[in-house]
């Protein structure tokens, strides 16, 4: 079992926890529930004690109003820092694209046009020529497809958002 298990049962008794504990300061704020709760660190020492201990509802409710702008806090601050993550993951993408964009060689910066024709030309002939032709389409991998897929479309939304900011030099556009 893990902490974000034990969101739904928590939020009966307290709605904050209840939220919190599946959130990614889960793993904390479980802790600050065992401890109130004095049993184990555990998803399953808590789930237990809400079994067996009909007092836990009350300390539940007492925890979260004694602790609330803590919880909130813990709360923003985690959720925070995943936005935080998440963005430093895109700023590097959008910097290798746009270090691929203006680069000097050939395949550094046409690789992911080439990957469109490339997918454009499969669909072509494997779904219009072959059948015209009276060919049987051969069997092609679905991973190869979502592959081709996910490239295709990740570099089609960022040429497209690229291309709709006026912000960018027009060189840059395509």
């Amino acid at each position: 079992m893990e902490w974000k298990d034990l969101g739904a049962t928590l939020g009966k008794f307290a709605p904050l926890i209840g939220t919190a504990i599946g959130g990614p300061a889960g793993r904390v704020i479980g802790g600050v529930v065992a401890e109130a709760l004095g049993v184990a660190n555990t998803p399953d020492a808590v789930s237990e004690a809400l079994k067996i201990n009909p007092d836990v509802a009350v300390k539940l409710a007492q925890l979260e109003a004694d602790q609330r702008v803590q919880l909130q806090t813990l709360v923003v601050t985690a959720e925070q820092n995943r936005l935080s993550a998440e963005t430093a993951q895109l700023t590097s993408v959008n910097t290798t694209m746009q270090a691929e964009a203006v680069a000097e060689h050939w395949p550094t910066y046409a690789w992911r046009p080439f990957i469109g024709f490339v997918f454009g030309t499969m669909m072509l002939g494997v779904y219009f020529v072959l059948p015209l032709l009276h060919i049987a389409v051969p069997p092609i991998p679905t991973e190869a497809w979502l592959a081709i897929g996910a490239i295709l479309g990740v570099a089609s939304w960022h040429r497209g958002a690229m291309q709709a900011n006026p912000a960018i030099p027009s060189v840059n556009r395509g």
